[in-house]
């Protein structure tokens, strides 16, 4: 008797099972290795082969063909392969002068999936372009991308979809209304010169009409001039969600040192004695913002510098402060950082950020309604992660982070000139008892003060998962 399962050709073949053996020597080199004859009930004529580890080349027509002396037969199946690939990746950028450019990335489809962007409203919005890239394993990497023009538009998804297992990945970004002035500098830099010019010439009028009055007026025209163009600029900024973060110092670490403005800290080597508020972080050197968003949209701007170790984000207000519990939205916490040479979102997993460059300033969006967290670097206005969409329920609260000790600040300040500054500071020379105070005005003594023991300036023993923190 002989059992044959082959392709287009009936050798080499997928699988032979002949004179009561299987035969390796008439076997597709690709398959070996890979098969499993199940002859459990072949005296009763039911056999069958099974295919381990497949591959996008495995789809396709199969035959399987018997032989038993002069009788013989054959029968054909279709086997479809599918395979559900990543969660999308935005990539945000300008787009010449007309908008923002969005490309949506996959990588591990197949086959070739289904593509849509979406408004806020669910409409659909037309794509830019489509590509599709065949991987060395035989599945496909998609790239879309589209252009808003619309600065009202608020906010977007892109969705890639199966087509053969009816399944789907979706990815949602807000795109705050700041990013349209930097995308659009042409926008901006006319919408500045008519209203420049609008003033200058009233600005002109008034002049003229009261050279003729009182020429002694002349300055004080003038003046009025300018304080009318302030009051416009102040409109503006007043448009924006721009957020004064200031610091809670019942949650700061014991190694953190609170400045009397309460928005500068700085982490050293000696340890405070606080009281042990159930509030307050004893293992992870974090502390909270005093603000706490229950709805609205909020933004605000973080200064990393060159700095080589820091996390920031959003958390809830209940998170848990004592001991090492990961960092992951599942635990309340929503959160981009910088650690050795590699950014990563604190996802279960640990996802890495394909950064075209460092961002020395980090932008933190809360759509708290919309159930979106996103990170921008404002180097050069370019998407770093959105976190797939939430269910926000409670208090979210701003919140930072240092690894270890070093020199440069992180400093968070508002989108523009306003409210002052808040500065994270690790391992420079204490400042003066006056400017320094404890997170509970309580001042530490060098005698009173713990001491961490740690090699290469570490603060804490935070051991790397898949080339990540592990928090």
């Amino acid at each position: 008797m002989e059992l044959r399962w082959y392709r287009n050709k009936i050798s080499p073949a997928v699988f032979v099972y002949q004179k009561e053996n299987y035969q390796e020597e008439e076997q597709i080199k690709e398959y070996q290795g890979r098969t499993t004859f199940i002859q459990d009930n072949i005296t009763e004529g039911y056999v069958a082969v099974t295919i381990h580890n497949v591959r996008a080349s495995d789809d396709g027509q199969y035959r399987c063909f018997f032989k038993d002396d002069q009788m013989y037969e054959e029968a054909i199946i279709e086997l479809k392969v599918a395979s559900l690939g990543s969660d999308p990746h935005i990539h945000m950028e300008a787009y010449g002068d007309e908008g923002i450019l969005l490309e949506c990335t996959s990588v591990g489809w197949y086959p070739v999936p289904q593509v849509q962007w979406r408004d806020g409203r669910g409409e659909i919005l037309p794509l830019l372009s489509t590509s599709q890239t065949l991987n060395g394993d035989g599945l496909i990497t998609i790239d879309a991308s589209m252009v808003i023009r619309d600065p009202s538009v608020g906010s977007v998804s892109c969705s890639i979809r199966n087509p053969l297992l009816n399944m789907e990945k979706v990815v949602r970004i807000s795109i705050p209304g700041p990013f349209f002035s930097k995308f659009s500098p042409w926008m901006m830099s006319l919408a500045v010169i008519l209203t420049a010019l609008g003033l200058l010439t009233i600005g002109a009028i008034f002049f003229i009409w009261k050279l003729y009055r009182n020429k002694n007026r002349e300055k004080e025209n003038k003046s009025c001039n300018k304080e009318k163009l302030q009051e416009e600029l102040r409109w503006k900024k007043a448009q924006l969600h721009a957020a004064d973060v200031t610091l809670d110092p019942d949650t700061a670490h014991p190694h953190l040192f609170l400045y009397d403005d309460l928005k500068s800290i700085r982490l050293e080597d000696s340890r405070q004695k606080l009281p042990d508020k159930p509030e307050r972080f004893d293992s992870w050197p974090c502390v909270l913002g005093r603000e706490g968003f229950t709805s609205g949209k909020h933004y605000w701007e973080v200064e990393v510098g060159d700095r080589t170790d820091w996390a920031i984000g959003v958390c809830k207000e209940n998170v848990a402060k004592k001991g090492f519990d990961p960092m992951s939205p599942e635990n309340g916490f929503w959160a981009v950082e910088l650690y050795g040479n590699g950014y990563w979102a604190l996802t279960p997993l640990r996802t890495p950020l394909p950064l075209t460059g460092p961002p020395h300033r980090v932008g933190v969006f809360l759509d708290y309604e919309s159930g979106s967290i996103s990170f921008y670097n404002m180097t050069d206005g370019s998407h770093i992660y959105t976190f797939p969409q939430a269910s926000f329920s409670g208090t979210l609260r701003p919140f930072f982070c240092l690894w270890s000790c070093g020199k440069k600040p992180l400093t968070i300040c508002p989108i523009f000139d306003g409210p002052d500054e808040v500065t994270v500071i690790a391992n420079v020379p204490a400042p003066s008892k006056e400017s320094l105070v404890t997170p509970t005005n309580e001042r530490s003594t060098t005698g009173d003060a713990d001491t961490l023991h740690r090699s290469n300036s570490k603060l804490f023993p935070i051991q790397p998962n898949n080339g990540a923190l592990d928090h």
